[in-house]
């Protein structure tokens, strides 16, 4: 792949921060309404394994950078591992790019209410699946940049719910929020980890994308640091004001939560903007998440996991076949969805069962990845005494 096509650190942090921010801020509110302010503890556990994530890829992408991230490392370790890790990341990527995609059919809604019907939306989340399957085909350099554009975008009124957001908020309505759950506390904590635990899914994506990045060994270790560190203080100030700003009921039951905030501190005028800003940001995110979908399944291919089908790409290494069976398959699962859910349900409500299957997928590759970088820290040990 030549060098002019490949991202730079600027576009590779926007490619981390925008993966794990595009939708994993955009909904949160609304499912976290449903545990309450007490799921900031679930955030700082989740921001400590997020960080320690992000120094695990980072040391690894300075030792030894590969094509495909926590595959290639799990592959290092045993055949059986790569394998393992091939299927399970990569499923759990396609399938998460559903949540995804519903997140930015949510704030849709907005401008058109027919969205608000499963039907319809479910043919429009299908739709922005292909629409942005064909945009990867124009290569990595045009994700990145829609990416980084969508990071800007979903950033504005997030930060300025989180700054200004401070003035409407009420001690007795955050305290009123604390725990939403109807379980105990310890309880309640556990359930939100696993929602903040989404929301930082994508700490990896700078590893995976390692042959589309320049100087690897510079750029990947310091775009995951950069992007998970960013990520983090904004999805705790965020959500932590809102939960003091509206009651829980009414957040539970929005599907455009920062339209909501942004309408408090500015006025009604600016709801409609902030969704077109949000959904923006999570349709860059999407189109970014299908890259990696792309790239895992040219590893995967390439270790011999996959058919060879996934592992085929073009002179810019763009893995055009990969990237439209990957497309069948959410279209497929978004007709089983809309079909189950025609009945009545809420975005926020798929958003959760899809973070949570995705994050279960994720968490064997992650640990596999950790396992990778105490064996070969182990092994230099061990050359540098003989």
């Amino acid at each position: 792949m030549s060098s002019a096509k490949k991202i730079g650190l600027f576009a590779c942090t926007g490619v981390v921060a925008g993966n794990m921010m595009g939708s994993g801020i955009a909904l949160l509110p609304a499912n976290l309404a449903s545990i309450g302010g007490i799921a900031i503890w679930g955030w700082v556990i989740s921001i400590i394994g997020a960080m320690s994530l992000a120094y695990v890829y980072a040391r690894l992408a300075t030792k030894n950078p590969q094509q495909g991230g926590p595959i290639a490392h799990a592959g290092e370790i045993s055949p059986a591992f790569g394998f393992q890790t091939g299927v399970l990341y990569y499923h759990a990527n396609w399938i998460g790019n559903l949540a995804i995609g519903i997140t930015a059919v949510s704030y849709l809604s907005t401008f058109f209410p027919i969205l608000n019907n499963p039907v319809p939306a479910g043919i429009a989340c299908i739709a922005i699946v292909w629409i942005f399957t064909f945009v990867n085909m124009l290569g990595g350099t045009w994700v990145s940049r829609l990416t980084t554009i969508g990071l800007v975008l979903v950033l504005i009124p997030v930060v300025m719910t989180a700054v200004v957001g401070w003035h409407w908020f009420d001690v007795a309505t955050y305290q009123a929020n604390w725990n939403t759950s109807s379980t105990t506390d310890s309880h309640a904590v556990i359930k939100s980890i696993l929602l903040c635990l989404w929301a930082f899914v994508g700490v990896e994506s700078a590893a995976v994308s390692t042959g589309m990045v320049k100087n690897p060994k510079r750029t990947v270790p310091l775009a995951t640091m950069l992007g998970t560190a960013m990520a983090g203080i904004v999805y705790i100030a965020a959500t932590q004001v809102i939960a003091g700003m509206y009651p829980a009921s009414q957040m539970a039951a929005s599907g455009a939560p920062f339209a909501i905030s942004a309408s408090t501190i500015l006025g009604g005028w600016a709801a409609p903007m902030v969704s077109a800003f949000t959904a923006f940001a999570c349709l860059t995110s999407l189109g970014s998440w299908m890259m990696l979908v792309g790239q895992a399944g040219v590893r995967a291919a390439n270790d011999g996991n996959f058919p060879k089908v996934y592992g085929e790409v073009d002179n810019n290494g763009i893995p055009k076949k990969g990237l439209l069976l990957a497309a069948v398959k959410m279209t497929a699962l978004m007709v089983l969805i809309t079909l189950m859910n025609s009945a009545g349900g809420k975005a926020s409500d798929l958003f959760g069962e899809l973070t949570g299957i995705a994050v279960l997928l994720t968490m064997l590759p992650y640990f596999y990845s950790c396992v990778d970088l105490i064996r070969s820290k182990a092994s230099t040990s061990v050359t540098s005494l003989a």
